[in-house]
């Protein structure tokens, strides 16, 4: 008896010891992408920094409104692949943190499902001795 409550006391600290494990790992893939996802804030927010200095630079200069109207076509265009360029980074890295995260979920699925398994196998056993 005492036996089988080691084995169950070693599986359970194995089972605990591994959601340590993937949350440590979670803790980790949620850091890097909040990290990554700053980074890009701070890109986006120089881009529209520029992009109004920009602006207001061309107000100051255009010689007529078509030459206005043609520089802050040309702006907002250029201005805003930079932006879709950043929306698509984040989508990027928000996809990757799932992956990440998908995976870590997998392993400590498999893991438990082990565990339980071989939980399941000492009490098999230990029935059976105790019935013996």
């Amino acid at each position: 008896m005492m036996i089988m409550q080691n084995q169950m006391f070693d599986a359970y600290n194995e089972m605990a010891q591994g959601v340590f494990e993937a949350l440590r790992k979670l803790g980790e893939i949620n850091m890097r992408a909040g990290e990554r996802l700053l980074q890009q804030q701070l890109d986006l927010t120089n881009t529209m920094l520029e992009a109004s200095t920009k602006g207001m630079e061309l107000m100051t200069k255009a010689k007529g409104y078509q030459e206005l109207m043609a520089g802050q076509a040309k702006l907002a265009q250029d201005y805003g692949q930079e932006w879709l360029k950043g929306y698509r980074g984040a989508v990027e890295v928000l996809a990757e943190a799932r992956d990440a995260a998908a995976e870590v979920m997998d392993q400590q699925a498999q893991a438990a499902s082990k565990n339980l398994q071989a939980a399941g196998e000492t009490l098999k056993k230990a029935t059976a001795k105790a019935a013996a």
